[in-house]
């Protein structure tokens, strides 16, 4: 199936390239002195006619979920620590 989307080209070239590149973003954006804006160009591309984003949708998900898990364990393992510590240390008044 073909789509068209809409395509903002800037060129990007910076003083340590010989030779700048074209590039491609679905947004116009705020250029400089290293990216200046050339056009907006509506294109059109080919998309496979059964595309079902869900498998991808769900591997990002299962990817956030890891993530999150991980850094409550690490928050988990950060408080035991400093619990440690305190158990270890001998109070006197």
């Amino acid at each position: 199936m073909k789509i068209k989307v809409t395509a903002h080209i800037y060129f990007s070239k910076y003083s340590w390239e010989n030779n700048g590149e074209f590039l491609l973003f679905y947004a116009k954006i705020e250029g400089n002195e290293n990216m200046v804006y050339v056009s907006t160009q509506e294109v059109e591309v080919e998309v496979p006619e059964n595309f079902d984003p869900r498998a991808l949708q769900i591997a990002a998900l299962e990817a956030q979920k890891q993530k999150a898990m991980a850094d409550f364990q690490k928050s988990v393992d950060d408080i035991n620590e400093r619990i440690s510590k305190l158990q270890a240390i001998t109070y006197t008044a």
